[in-house]
């Protein structure tokens, strides 16, 4: 968990990228999020992409790599790494859905299923420490 002084410090403006009007680009803002975001999920030994990427599994069971590929704007090589080292970790398993074994169709496994749900409330937090910190620098 954050503590306050950490929560500032991911938070407090950053006079250099500032606007001449003092608000925040819609890039800062975003960069800061992110920033937020791969700090809760340091803990749980994740990177943002095999992050979305579980999440994405997630809410759409029975993809394919390619799909999770277009739907993150990623390569299919980026997709297919991130897929295999999810597979490596238990979070995901490729079940064969066809007779030549081409056509793959990812799921989450249970530990991956548990995962993805700490995953979601990290982003419930992020979200939370994000409209504090704005409503504060807003102020």
């Amino acid at each position: 968990m954050l503590s306050g002084s950490s929560i500032l410090s991911y938070t407090s403006p950053v006079k250099s990228l500032k606007s001449t009007n003092g608000k925040l680009s819609t890039l800062e803002i975003v960069l800061r999020l992110q920033g937020l975001f791969r700090h809760r999920l340091h803990p749980l030994g994740l990177s943002p992409l095999q992050a979305s990427t579980l999440l994405y599994l997630d809410r759409r069971p029975q993809c394919e790599v390619p799909e999770i590929a277009s739907a993150l704007c990623i390569s299919n090589l980026a997709a297919v790494e991130t897929v295999q080292l999810i597979q490596k970790n238990g979070w995901i398993h490729k079940p064969r859905v066809n007779s030549d074994r081409k056509v793959l169709k990812l799921q989450l496994t249970e530990k991956g299923t548990v995962l993805a749900q700490k995953v979601k409330a990290n982003i419930a937090v992020t979200d939370k420490l994000f409209a504090l910190a704005h409503r504060r620098n807003a102020a």
